[in-house]
């Protein structure tokens, strides 16, 4: 008769996804699954586990070979260690290096809605205090339930009543601090800008002022998650409407329509049904999509939000980048509080079910500050480097400092001829930022300085668009 064999550890290592949008299927990104069972070979019933998941947490132990799931706080490269005791109480011991990365996701849109005000709850921002925001993930925000498997959020974050010139930045939870910032502010004054940001290890996200204190509002839009939502096509950035020479100003309290299904490289939205009863309408392509001066809301007027997409002020250029919801009529509706206002409408792509590329978060990187290297004239381009070589977009959040001259950025393809549209607007004395998608080429983007004056440009990475 054969001796059984000796006991000898092993393990097998893989993401764990969501496999659904169910809000009670709690999946944090960055979360590993060890399979002890699947490579321990064991003569013996084995009566001890131990997984050391190699980042200074405390070790899991289990009495069998169960599998076990982990989520580690930022991503990287983990050397996970496997000790296996049997009945006989022999040990063995396997180790090998286990990636914790972000998966690539699809956009799932939902309506948008106010999900933070300090000046509601009375504790402004105060500078170098970071402030954790709970994000809608399961059951968390009462009134908002949403997927249990969110691995990255689409915010509008503004900052106003600012005590000095600041500028906030937003990270995962559980993450240092980046040395990146998204909404900069003077004194006084009122900001906002779209923010896309991995969710924490905790189902939360951190915000913290640079100095000074402030009001923070966060309004969610949507999220990103892995096996759901809609894939995004990227186009090269295209005028749909431009108030200067078409329509007219758009005055206090009043609404425009535009057209964007079909326009501009993006996906015409389907036909209405012939019938005299309306069809449903089919789930909406959501459009990336830059706009100066202006607030949007659903198509639906009687569901137009709470929230606003952008604060305009007295004779300023100002920009922000929304993801917005399209009718079934293949429109969507601009909106102003108050006041006059010209506005500028640029689409930068589409989501849809038959979209190109999936979406894969990144912890805020900069890739680019040409403080050490020099301004960029105008009528200059430079090119922004360190994307994947096989993304066909990316989302960045881009900073004008320095700005010697009003004018404007456009950022755009690598290689490709500028289009004739513009991605943030710079203004003397001040620091702009704007949330910036784009088509890339060769793990390249290029930026252009219109006719304006000399500026410096930060370029921050939040994510990127590859093709499955």
């Amino acid at each position: 008769m054969t001796a059984p064999g000796p006991l000898t550890a092993g393990f097998d290592a893989k993401p764990a996804l969501p496999t659904s949008t169910n809000p009670i299927e709690y999946i944090a990104p960055l979360t590993v699954d060890v399979d002890p069972a699947a490579a321990t070979k064991a003569p013996w019933p084995v009566g001890r586990v131990d997984v050391d998941f190699g980042d200074g947490t405390p070790k899991q132990q289990s009495a069998d070979l169960s599998r076990v799931r982990h989520t580690y706080a930022r991503p990287g490269d983990y050397d996970v260690t496997v000790t296996a005791q049997d009945s006989k109480g022999t040990t063995s011991t396997a180790s090998k290096a286990v990636k914790a990365a972000y998966a690539p996701s699809g956009y799932v849109a939902t309506e948008p809605f106010r999900l933070l005000d300090t000046r509601t709850t009375g504790a402004p921002v105060q500078g170098g205090s970071a402030v954790p925001v709970v994000l809608p993930v399961g059951l968390a925000v009462p009134n908002h339930v949403h997927s249990g498997g969110m691995a990255a959020a689409v915010l509008n974050v503004t900052v106003t009543g600012a005590t000095e010139d600041t500028h906030l930045s937003v990270w995962p939870s559980g993450q240092p601090r980046p040395a990146t910032s998204n909404v900069n502010v003077r004194a006084g004054g009122t900001s906002s800008n779209t923010v896309t940001v991995p969710v924490g290890s905790d189902f939360k996200v951190q915000a913290q002022l640079n100095s000074g204190r402030a009001a923070l509002i966060v309004d969610f839009v949507g999220y990103y998650q892995p096996g759901a939502g809609e894939r995004f096509t990227p186009v090269a950035p295209t005028r749909l409407a431009d108030t200067r020479s078409a329509g007219g100003a758009l005055a206090g309290g009043q609404t425009r329509s535009v057209r964007v299904a079909g326009a501009g490289g993006i996906r015409p939205a389907p036909p209405r049904s012939p019938s005299t009863r309306p069809a449903p309408a089919p789930p909406p392509d959501q459009h990336r999509l830059h706009r100066r001066r202006a607030r949007h809301r659903l198509p639906d007027p009687a569901r137009r939000p709470a929230m606003s997409n952008l604060n305009p002020e007295p004779g300023k250029d100002k920009s922000n980048q929304a993801v917005v919801p399209v009718g079934p009529d293949g429109t969507i509706t601009l909106y102003t509080n108050t006041g006059s206002t010209h506005l500028v409408l640029d689409a930068v792509g589409w989501y849809g079910k038959d979209g190109k590329a999936l979406f894969t978060p990144a912890v805020p990187k900069r890739l680019a500050d040409t403080r050490t290297t020099g301004k960029l004239a105008p009528g200059a381009a430079t090119t922004v480097a360190g994307l994947p070589a096989g993304a066909i977009g990316t989302a960045l959040n881009v900073t004008a400092t320095e700005s010697t001259g009003p004018g404007f950025l456009t950022v755009y393809a690598y290689g490709a001829a500028r289009p004739e549209a513009s991605s943030l607007n710079t203004r003397p004395g001040e620091s702009v930022p704007n949330h910036v998608t784009t088509p890339v080429a060769d793990g390249r983007a290029t930026v252009s300085n219109s006719h304006g004056g000399s500026t410096h440009v930060i370029t921050d990475l939040l994510g990127y668009f590859t093709q499955p």
